[in-house]
C-alpha cells in the first residue's frame, strides 16, 4: 500500500500512477489476483527513491538552518560576554573610586 498519490509531490511517478490506476480499471478483478502487481512494485520503488531524493535534500537544508542558527547564537553570545566583561570593569571602577573617597 503506497500513500496517498499526488502530481506535485511526486512529479517523477506520475505516469506510474496512471499506468497503476487504468490496471486496476481495466482488471476491476484481476487485479486481486496479481494483474497489476508489476506496475505497483515499479511505482512503490519509483516513490522510494522520490522519498530518499527528498530526504537528502531537507538533511542538506536542516543543517544549513542549524549552521546560521549556531552562528547567531554564538555572535550573541559573544556580545553578551563583552558586555558583562564592560558592566564588571565599570563596577570594579565605581568600587576603587569609592575605597579612594
Amino acid at each position: 500500500m503506497h500513500p496517498a498519490l499526488a502530481d506535485h509531490l511526486n512529479p517523477g511517478c506520475v505516469d506510474l500512477v496512471e499506468q497503476l490506476m487504468s490496471c486496476h480499471a481495466e482488471n476491476r478483478w484481476a487485479k486481486f489476483f496479481g494483474k497489476c502487481n508489476a506496475l505497483s512494485e515499479a511505482l512503490n520503488k519509483c516513490l522510494g527513491e522520490e522519498f530518499e531524493e527528498r530526504r537528502k535534500k531537507q538533511l542538506v537544508e536542516a543543517r544549513a538552518r542549524k549552521a546560521r542558527v549556531k552562528a547567531i547564537w554564538d555572535e550573541t553570545k559573544a556580545d553578551d560576554e563583552e558586555h558583562m566583561a564592560f558592566e564588571r570593569a565599570q563596577r570594579e571602577r565605581a568600587r576603587a573610586q569609592q575605597n579612594y573617597s
